[in-house]
């Protein structure tokens, strides 16, 4: 045996010489699928791509990895969409495509391993809706940036009938049965025209119909559900002021295409403020709301629901609001409590949140903190905040900068008021402060949005003007385009992903894409 392995070795050791020598054929071994175990592309090309892996996607010059040579053109965050240039190339373990940024730089991103995708096909478009003046359905729109609306399934609301004594928590009819033998006793003429008129008794105040259909709502990111807040309240005189004193509860819930409506939770305008150290200075003295959803954000995968509940509290001598942070699992029908905190931006494709704090301390002085964690809470970690920038507004009403798509970026604010600039929260820098454009002061804005991959700022006004600005040097232009001739003022604007189009919904119902880089207003066309 052993000399048979002899011979066999030698004759290896001599077939390579030969081979090696061109004596003897070289059979090639069969080349290897470079696609082969990796996962099956989705994109193509000419179409658009989003980034959807929540450590998001390095963009490359070449098809390679950064191990291999490839210099990285821009780290792309969780939400980023792309235009699909060339592809797909399999190199190195990932499947590769050419993409274009809406800044205009071009590079090659991973769509995936042999496990994971990291883009996946996108058709650009906005869910749109419109409730109908009667309140009894909200109809549903995907808008296209070619002002393109296509009918989606729209949503019933059934009008709920209900009295204080069937809704209303024991703390709310306390106050009602408190308020009222206040006023009959001091003021019995602010009763006169009010619903409360007339009724005399507790029992007979606990009979008065609450309203049936006042609600808002707020859309899941695919459209397929809403989260409703009915309004189960109502106004109670004031001795003192003219301004009305709201009392009841609001019913939040989720409602579904089928029309099912599950009850997440209600909260009073009278229960009790949670234990807070911030606090912020009342902005709207005819607000008569004691509590109110501040801000409700879904997170990009849907999975959760961010709530920045309102409370107004008295603070030693004067009034003041606080706010706290409240997430609702849509999968288990849990309810997160991760305490203070507001303008909630979601990171890491929806499974990390950042939010803001105004912290109080020693003879008065408030510091801005910045945290970021698990939407149950955990994993807290604070980020540390540069001096000198105004992250977070002071009062009740926020300074309405955003986050961009993939919450790594923030807008703040510099000087004041009078300039912004980008944080970024991976290195804690800021792009160079520039000056608001003329037109754009806060009392005058509606909204400013992040466009072309954050490289411009779209600002708006409430009359709806709209101006562009460079991000870095500041330079700006007010656009021809205008809806001011329209005679509606806008209600809110979103950007097409990261693009330079933008939707616009109007007071009366109809709807505009804004095509900042063209310059041009086109109304939106509803299509069957």
């Amino acid at each position: 045996m052993a000399r048979v392995c002899e011979r066999g070795w030698v004759w290896l050791v001599v077939s390579a010489i030969l081979i090696a020598a061109g004596a003897l054929p070289a059979f090639p071994a069969a080349a290897q699928d470079p696609c082969e175990g990796l996962v099956t592309p989705r994109l193509a090309v000419g179409g658009s791509a989003r980034v959807i892996s929540s450590f998001g996607v390095s963009l490359k010059d070449t098809p390679r990895t950064g191990a291999a040579g490839a210099r990285e053109v821009a780290q792309l965050p969780p939400g980023t969409t792309v235009s699909v240039m060339d592809g797909h190339r399999c190199n190195l373990g990932y499947v590769w495509w050419q993409v274009l940024l809406d800044d205009g730089r071009t590079g090659w991103a991973a769509e995936g391993d042999s496990a994971d995708y990291y883009l996946e096909p996108v058709t650009l478009g906005l869910h749109m809706f419109w409730r109908r003046p009667d309140g009894r359905a909200i109809m549903h729109y995907f808008v296209t940036p070619d002002a393109s609306a296509e009918p989606r399934a729209s949503f019933t609301v059934e009008p709920l009938e209900t009295t204080p004594q069937q809704a209303w928590q024991q703390v709310e009819i306390d106050r009602l049965d408190e308020a009222l033998d206040a006023l009959r006793a001091d003021c019995p003429d602010r009763l006169v025209g009010s619903v409360w008129e007339g009724v005399d008794t507790l029992d007979a105040a606990l009979q008065v119909p609450l309203p049936t259909l006042t609600y808002d709502y707020y859309p899941a990111p695919d459209g397929e559900r809403l989260l409703l807040a009915r309004h189960l309240t109502l106004p109670l005189p004031r001795c003192d002021t003219v301004v009305p004193e709201q009392i009841g509860v609001t019913q939040v819930s989720l409602l579904d295409l089928d029309g099912t409506e599950t009850l997440l939770f209600p909260y009073p305008q009278h229960g009790s403020v949670p234990p807070s150290d911030d606090r912020y200075a009342p902005s709207d003295p005819a607000d008569s709301r004691n509590v109110y959803l501040d801000e409700v954000v879904w997170s990009p995968n849907g999975r959760y629901i961010a709530f920045v509940v309102a409370y107004r509290d008295a603070c030693t001598s004067e009034m003041c609001y606080r706010f706290h942070l409240y997430v609702w699992n849509v999968e288990t029908g849990q309810l997160y409590v991760p305490g203070e905190g507001r303008h909630v931006g979601w990171t890491n494709a929806g499974e990390a949140l950042n939010v803001f704090r105004l912290v109080s301390g020693a003879e008065g002085t408030q510091a801005a903190r910045l945290f970021t964690m698990r939407p149950d809470g955990s994993n807290r970690q604070e980020i540390w905040l540069p001096g000198g920038a105004v992250y977070v507004s002071g009062e009740q009403r926020s300074l309405g900068l955003p986050w961009n798509e993939g919450g790594t970026r923030v807008m703040v604010a510099n000087a004041g008021m009078g300039e912004v600039m980008l944080f970024t929260l991976s290195d804690r820098d800021f792009t160079p402060p520039v000056a608001l454009p003329d037109m754009m002061q806060p009392l005058n804005r509606l909204a400013v949005h992040l466009i072309r991959t954050d490289s411009q700022y779209l600002w708006t006004t409430i009359r709806g003007d709209f101006a562009t600005q460079n991000v870095r040097t500041g330079d700006w232009k007010v656009l021809s385009s205008s809806l001011g001739p329209t005679g509606s003022a806008p209600l809110r604007v979103r950007p097409f992903g990261s693009g330079a189009t933008a939707l616009v919904e109007m007071a009366n119902g109809t709807a505009y894409v804004l095509d900042a880089e063209a310059d041009r207003l086109t109304p939106v066309t509803y299509v069957d």
